[in-house]
Formats: structure tokens, sequence, C-alpha cells
């Protein structure tokens, strides 16, 4: 009887350990998938950023040589307006 016990115990010992070893593989396997969503939409953010960063690059350039053009323009027309005309 003392060895039925002990195969009992045995038994309930392997399937605890057995289940709790497929508990782990499953939070693993779960935490896998989590890490690679979380990787993709960092992914995503960083291009959004990035494309965000050029557009930004671009406009100030273009406002710049807008500027540029205005103060040139500005520059010519009081240079016309205070040089005396002959």
């Amino acid at each position: 009887m003392s060895e039925h016990k002990t195969q009992q115990v045995t038994n309930a010992v392997e399937k605890a350990i057995y289940e709790q070893s497929t508990r782990f593989e499953t939070a693993v396997s779960e935490l896998n998938k989590l890490q690679s969503k979380g990787l993709e939409q960092v992914s995503a953010v960083v291009e959004s950023v990035s494309r965000s960063a050029k557009e930004q690059i671009a406009f100030a350039e273009q406002i710049g040589g807008e500027w540029r053009k205005l103060v040139l323009t500005a520059t010519k027309n009081a240079t016309e307006l205070f040089a005396p005309k002959a």
C-alpha cells in the first residue's frame, strides 16, 4: 500500500511539473509574440518620426530660400529707393 501511495505522489508531482512547464512555455510564447508586436510598433514610430523630420527639414529649407529671396528683393527695392537717380 505504501508503494501505491508513493506512486500516486510521484504521479501528482510529475503532473504538476508538466503543467507548470506547459504554462511557462505558453507564457514565453506569448511574451515572444508581444515582443515582436512591440518591435513592429517601435519600428513604425521610428519610420514615422524620420519621415516627419525629413519633411520638417525640407520645409525649413524651402522657408529659408523664400526668406532669402524676400530679403534680397527688399534690399534691391531699398537700394533703388535711396540710390541717387542719374
